[in-house]
């Protein structure tokens, strides 16, 4: 699904075509594709998202994502991920975990915390 929404992101392919043969290939349903390529065009550009694929997901894409562009780019992602924490918290579904994973990612690429 990263690379998938790597392409659809930069892209290389079509978001519906994709969805529809990830569908095909995976069982997963066409919605969830999207919004797993949603969630990656929020967490490249450092916009919020209001949906995701669950913490498992979220904390994959954040490593891909420092790992295939460095620590500008994982800045970028994990502002567009506390975000999309303090939505959830905001509606009343907090989530310490994925921020704890997000926190130590930051330890672990030397990302300064703005506090």
């Amino acid at each position: 699904l990263y690379l998938v929404s790597r392409l659809v992101y930069n892209g290389e392919i079509d978001a519906e075509k994709a969805s529809a043969k990830l569908s095909a290939i995976l069982g997963s349903p066409e919605v969830y594709n999207k919004i797993i390529f949603s969630m990656y065009a929020g967490m490249k550009n450092g916009r919020v998202f209001q949906q995701s694929g669950g913490d498992e997901s979220v904390i994959y894409f954040l490593r891909r994502i420092a790992q295939d562009e460095g620590p500008e780019a994982l800045e970028k992602a994990l502002n567009a991920v506390y975000g999309y924490t303090g939505f959830k918290g905001s509606v009343g579904c907090p989530m310490p975990e994925l921020e704890d994973a997000c926190d130590a990612l930051k330890v672990i690429y030397g990302i300064r915390s703005e506090e």
